[in-house]
């Protein structure tokens, strides 16, 4: 389908698209982006990029409903636009024929999958297509080597559909990206973008400066004057912040002093209250000790006085108990002598006794000796002896002598 540019899509000059011998221009409009105009600009650019032929993206082409939409600018030409751009063949075929972009196998490979990667429904599905790519290509590890335009392109996309929610995978991808091919501008876009969504201002400012050295003059710039709108904000954040941290410090500083102020006064009146608790304690204590003393002595006073009585009472109760025992002594003495008396009068009585009676029997026996000595006598003179003594005038034979 052909019509006519309307009159704000002419070549102003200014573009780097406008001053191309060969451009395409794609409608970014609501109506067209929501058919894939966004995606289409994509795959234009990657599939264009080294080709002398520009592509941009722009506004309205006034022919809505019928998207996606390209203007096609050739050097000294009328632009025409070519309408309903809904698939890859017919983009494939747009370009050939309108300005002379054919792609090798492998690129137009890749250019494929990488189509259907930006209208893909899911990250899994995205994802799934975009390992297909790299192994195109050889895999990611050897993409590079193969064909390092290509394999920047499809980290540059990988890095794109992780941004949002991965900017630290991003920001890989993006390097790796530059790593293999660092003239392209996109590469540094979104590794600009990733930093600024990281929060690393200086480092997306870099990337999008270098971005607009590879000649991305809109998005570019747009990044760039982004980051330092907000390293600004940031900066007056952070000044304002370092602001209100030293106003915040001066105040917590002063009130440091002043709580150590009151801190040291508190210390004072404690350590005023300690000496004179402690010099109250160690008068109560010098007063508690003087009274343990006095107790002490008279406690120790009253024993001595104690044992003084007790040494009193035990010397009166041993001169006491000696005195007792002398009279005991001395009763047992005079009991014994008594009983000694006793016994010697029992004794001398009893040889009295003895005596007497000896002395009866022997007056017994003389008396009996008397008797035979008289009944001797008298038998004897009874006897011839005796009568002759008689009248001879002989003295009798007297009974002692006669024993």
């Amino acid at each position: 389908a052909r019509a006519k540019a309307p009159a704000h899509t002419r070549c102003c000059g200014s573009h780097v698209a406008c001053r191309m011998a060969k451009a395409i221009h794609v409608c970014t409009s609501t109506d067209c982006s929501g058919k894939g105009g966004k995606a289409l600009w994509k795959d234009l650019e990657d599939i264009c990029e080294g080709t002398g032929c520009e592509v941009s993206g722009v506004s309205c082409l006034n022919h809505c409903g019928k998207g996606p939409n390209v203007e096609i600018r050739l050097k000294d030409k009328q632009p025409k636009v070519l309408e309903k751009i809904v698939d890859f063949k017919a983009m494939e075929n747009m370009l050939k024929k309108e300005v002379g972009v054919s792609m090798k196998k492998t690129e137009r490979q890749v250019a494929e999958i990488k189509y259907e990667v930006r209208r893909a429904k899911t990250p899994a599905e995205r994802t799934e297509k975009l390992q297909k790519a790299f192994k195109v290509l050889g895999g990611e590890e050897s993409a590079g080597a193969t064909d390092a335009r290509l394999a920047s392109q499809l980290f540059v996309l990988r890095a794109k559909q992780v941004l949002e929610k991965n900017a630290a995978k991003a920001i890989e991808d993006a390097k790796q990206a530059i790593a293999v091919y660092d003239k392209a501008s996109e590469a540094f876009l979104v590794l600009g973008m990733a930093f600024e969504k990281h929060g690393d201002w200086n480092e997306a400012l870099q990337a999008g400066e270098r971005a607009v050295e590879l000649g991305d003059t809109k998005e570019g710039v747009g990044l760039v004057k982004r980051v330092k709108a907000v390293a600004q904000e940031a900066e007056k954040a952070k000044k304002k912040q370092e602001e209100e941290e030293a106003k915040k410090a001066a105040a917590e500083e002063d009130a440091k002093k002043k709580s150590e102020e009151e801190k040291n006064k508190k210390d004072q009146r404690k350590k005023e209250a300690a000496a004179k608790k402690k010099a109250e304690e160690e008068a109560k204590k010098k007063a508690a000790e003087e009274e343990e003393m006095a107790r002490r002595k008279a406690e120790e006073e009253a024993a001595a006085e104690a044992l003084r009585l007790e040494e009193e009472a035990k010397a009166k109760a041993k001169a006491e108990a000696e005195e007792a025992e002398r009279e005991r002594q001395r009763k047992a003495a005079e009991e014994e002598a008594r009983r000694l008396a006793a016994e010697e009068a029992a004794r001398q009585k009893a040889i009295q006794e003895e005596e007497a009676r000896k002395r009866e029997a022997e007056e017994a026996a003389r008396q009996a000796r008397l008797k035979a000595a008289e009944a001797a006598r008298l038998a004897y003179e009874a006897s011839l002896q005796g009568r002759l003594r008689t009248c001879c005038g002989l003295p009798r034979i007297h009974t002692d002598d006669a024993e």
